[in-house]
């Protein structure tokens, strides 16, 4: 049996799995009358999925997943990387069920807002002053209209993802909506290719506000990338941000900028500061940050308290259980020779990605083209998953048009 009475073959497989997922097409079709796509979150619509799929979930605890047909899976989504704990952490359900007893929201600020700061400043390298935002584009755009506002610049230069508001997606190919004068202020440089950068500071000597980029995705930085680019930044008047939503808390407890021993000007936070409670982040520089006392960046919600209870209890355990080391030992000790990236954030890099998301599924786990290993995942839900991967390599690439390594 697993830790919370799921069922295991010998060879570490899962009983149960996919068999039916009549209540979520009958689901689907309701939504889609309501909803555009069917669902809040484009990584978890339709659109992703096969054609036969648990489109709706039911419940989840630990590292696994029930959806509304009763089916189990071992969910290595871990709704797209905020579950960092894994479901239903009893220290962070304790946090958050005292806070609802006392108030959710109020008309004047509380000193949970002051004491999550101190534990951001404690943790991460770059933070000396921390202001609040609900999603990860919240804190991303608040930290690039910081950097227009700081520099006096307009143009910004981009690596990876960044969220949905305009800035961003105006070099994305979902970008229907974006003014073209949006567009034209927003640069692309690639991963790992200094030159890449050098040429848009060339192109456009004075006008940058700001690099922001992934500190790292499915690459690993190489010949000290990371830092030739906080230096070019420097060295051409734009501040360098480094977007942590994904990597902050998990590739270490100060995030990779600990972890690669760089301190940017700014860092966006998010995704597993609260484990799974709306909350995200931004932190830098005091003297950068204090410029926001003129920009706005405020929100009805930025000071919500059961996100904040959560995020409380959720950093004082990736800190006291020193989290992040324990997902790296996993990762390595399981995945070391699958996909691209950290240990604890794994990309599969399938080119079939639907078909990929079907086969695992039939073995009873949830999984998307990432890893994404949470605390919860125990020896048994690694075996499962190493045996479904380990299927698929065994068949020829031909016939399933992808490889996972």
């Amino acid at each position: 049996m697993g830790t919370d009475g799921a069922a295991y073959l010998e060879d570490g497989t899962l009983v149960g799995g996919w068999e039916d997922c009549t209540r979520s097409e009958v689901l689907l079709a309701r939504a889609l009358n309501v909803i555009p796509n069917g669902t809040q979150t484009f990584s978890k619509s339709r659109t992703l999925l096969p054609a036969k799929a648990p489109f709706y979930a039911a419940k989840a605890d630990g590292a696994h997943l029930w959806d509304v047909d009763g089916n189990m899976y071992i969910d290595f989504v871990s709704a797209l990387t905020p579950i960092i704990l894994g479901y239903n952490d009893p220290d962070v359900n304790r946090a958050v069920h005292e806070q609802v007893d006392r108030g959710v929201l109020y008309s004047l600020p509380h000193e949970l807002e002051i004491e999550v700061s101190e534990q951001i400043v404690d943790m991460v390298p770059c933070a000396e002053m921390v202001r609040f935002g609900k999603n990860g584009s919240d804190a991303t755009s608040g930290a690039v209209r910081l950097a227009r506002a700081y520099t006096g610049r307009d143009h910004i230069a981009s690596c990876g993802y960044h969220g949905w508001q305009d800035w961003s997606n105006a070099v994305t190919g979902r970008n229907a909506g974006v003014p073209q004068a949006v567009k034209d202020l927003t640069h692309v440089f690639q991963y790992n290719d200094i030159d890449s950068l050098y040429k848009l500071f060339l192109d456009r000597p004075g006008q940058y506000a700001c690099v922001i980029m992934e500190p790292m995705n499915k690459e690993w930085p190489q010949d000290d990338f990371l830092h030739h680019v906080k230096e070019l930044a420097h060295a051409n008047g734009a501040l360098f941000i480094m977007d942590e939503v994904i990597t902050g808390f998990r590739l270490a407890i100060g995030g990779a900028q600990e972890y690669f021993n760089i301190t940017p000007d700014l860092a966006t936070f998010g995704k597993a500061i609260a484990n799974g409670y709306p909350l995200s982040a931004l932190a830098g520089r005091a003297d950068i940050m204090r410029v926001l006392e003129k920009v706005h960046f405020s929100f009805t919600n930025g000071g919500e308290l059961v996100s904040l209870a959560a995020a409380q209890a959720t950093l004082k355990k990736l800190k006291d259980e020193n989290v992040p080391e324990h997902l790296t030992h996993v990762g390595e000790t399981y995945l070391s020779d699958i996909g691209t990236g950290h240990p604890v954030w794994k990309h599969l890099n399938v080119k079939n990605l639907k078909a990929f998301i079907s086969e695992m599924l039939r073995h009873g786990i949830l999984c998307f083209g990432s890893i994404n290993l949470s605390y919860a995942h125990s020896q048994e839900d690694m075996f499962a998953l190493q045996n479904a991967l380990a299927y698929w390599e065994d068949i020829p690439c031909e016939e399933t048009g992808f490889r996972i390594r």
